[in-house]
């Protein structure tokens, strides 16, 4: 569970700590709402037993996932909704999309390489590059939401 918490939690914070620092705003808003759908859908895969995340915990197997839901996740959302925002480079924000959805699902299957992550029940990397599609989306529809009542710039 410490390596969790230092590369699930620490490690992205402190990384994107000047970014975050200097859009506050943006990352007090997002980075919980990114959270709150990366524990959805993490909860709904330890349900229904797609997949397991070291360490395994019998009692509440979700608790090993919390510090990359509060960390990983959330820091990574908050990025993507930056660079939606700020068109970096002017790469179109369909790239955007999929180099963050292709970029976690690599993160992903590095852990699954290392044993970090087991999966079970036909789960595999494609419905795992579908899932993250479906988190950072609904990232994109919250960022939309957020943003038509408060200026996050």
């Amino acid at each position: 569970m410490f390596l969790n918490i230092i590369i699930g939690f620490i490690l992205p914070w402190l990384l994107a700590y000047p970014l975050a620092c200097k859009y506050a705003k943006l990352f007090l808003v997002m980075s919980p709402i990114t959270a709150i759908i990366a524990l959805l859908i993490n909860t709904i895969g330890f349900y229904f037993d797609f997949w397991h995340f070291k360490p395994v915990l019998e009692r509440n197997e979700t608790i090993s996932a919390i510090p990359l839901d509060l960390g990983l996740y959330a820091v990574l959302g908050s990025l993507m909704v930056y660079f939606l925002t700020k068109r970096l480079f002017g790469i179109p924000s369909i790239i955007v999309f999929l180099l963050f959805v292709s970029f976690t699902t690599l993160l992903e299957y590095l852990a699954l390489m290392l044993e970090r992550v087991t999966y079970t029940n036909g789960w595999h990397i494609g419905w795992t590059f579908i899932s993250y599609s479906t988190a950072f989306f609904l990232v994109v529809l919250a960022w939309r939401f957020v943003k038509s009542h408060i200026d996050l710039a």
